[in-house]
C-alpha cells in the first residue's frame, strides 16, 4: 500500500504542475458554467423547484466530464512510454498492480479538485431556494462513481499507445457513446427476434449499459446497490485492462 500511496502523490505532484491539467480545469468550468446557465435562467422566475433545476444541472454533467476526463488521462502512461519511464518503473520493486493503482488513485485525487469547483454552483443555488441536502449528496457520490469509470477508461486507453491524442480520442469516443447513447435508446425496439421463439432484448440492454441510466437516480436523490456496481464493476473491468495491457507489454 505504501508504494501505491507513492506513485500517487508523485502523480498528484505532476498534475498540479501540468499546464494540461489547467486546461482541463478551465474547459471543465466553461462546460459546467454553460449547463448551469438554463437551470439558473428558471430558479430566478417565481414558483420554480430549485431542486428539479439542480438536478438537471447534475444530470447533465455528464456530457462536461465524458470530454475532459480523457484528456486528463491521456498522459498517464503514454508519456511513460515516450520518455521511457516505463523501463525504470519495470525494474523497480514496484509491481502492475501497484502502477495501476497508484497512477489511478492520483488522477482521482486531481478529479476530486474538478468536483470540488462545482460547490459554487451550488451555494448559488442555496442561496436562491432550498434543495434536498440528501439529493446533494447522492448527487456528489454519483459524480465519484462516475469519475472512477472515467479515469480507469482513460488509463486503459492510455496504457494501450504512446501517443496521448489517439488514448484521448479513444477514450472520448467510447465514453461517449456509453453516455450519449441513452438520448436514443427510447427510439430503439424492445426487442429483436429473429427466429420464432427466440428473443433478444434490445432496449433494456442498450439502457442498462448506458451511463445515463444509472447517474439519473444519484442526481434523484435514490442511491441504489446496482448503480452502484454497475460504475465500480466498469471502473474494476477497465483497470483490470490495463494490467492486462502493461504485464502483456513486460513480456515483449
Amino acid at each position: 500500500m505504501g508504494r501505491i500511496l507513492v506513485i500517487a502523490r508523485r502523480e498528484v505532484s505532476s498534475l498540479f504542475v501540468s499546464p494540461i491539467a489547467y486546461v482541463v480545469l478551465f474547459l471543465f468550468m466553461i462546460f459546467m458554467g454553460i449547463l448551469f446557465v438554463v437551470p439558473a435562467l428558471r430558479i430566478f422566475q417565481p414558483g420554480e423547484f430549485v431542486d428539479v433545476s439542480f438536478r438537471q444541472f447534475s444530470n447533465f454533467s455528464r456530457f462536461a466530464l465524458f470530454f475532459v476526463v480523457p484528456m486528463l488521462t491521456m498522459s498517464i502512461f503514454a508519456d511513460e512510454y515516450r520518455s521511457g519511464r516505463i523501463e525504470m518503473l519495470r525494474t523497480s520493486p514496484v509491481t502492475e498492480f501497484q502502477l495501476v493503482m497508484g497512477k489511478f488513485f492520483g488522477v482521482m485525487a486531481f478529479y476530486l479538485s474538478l468536483l470540488a469547483s462545482t460547490v459554487l454552483f451550488y451555494i448559488i443555488f442555496l442561496l436562491n431556494g432550498r434543495p434536498d441536502l440528501g439529493q446533494v449528496i447522492s448527487t456528489y457520490l454519483g459524480m465519484i462513481l462516475m469519475g472512477c469509470m472515467f479515469v480507469a477508461c482513460g488509463l486503459f486507453f492510455s496504457s494501450c499507445t504512446r501517443e496521448p491524442i489517439v488514448a484521448a480520442l479513444s477514450a472520448v469516443i467510447t465514453l461517449g457513446v456509453l453516455t450519449i447513447t441513452d438520448i436514443f435508446a427510447t427510439s430503439l425496439p424492445r426487442e429483436w427476434v429473429p427466429f420464432k421463439n427466440f428473443h433478444i432484448p434490445i432496449r433494456p440492454v442498450v439502457e442498462y449499459l448506458t451511463v445515463g441510466s444509472h447517474f439519473g437516480d444519484f442526481t434523484r436523490g435514490s442511491v441504489e446497490l446496482g448503480n452502484i456496481m454497475y460504475f465500480a464493476g466498469c471502473a474494476a473491468l477497465f483497470l483490470f485492462w490495463t494490467y492486462i495491457v502493461l504485464e502483456s507489454k513486460r513480456w515483449r
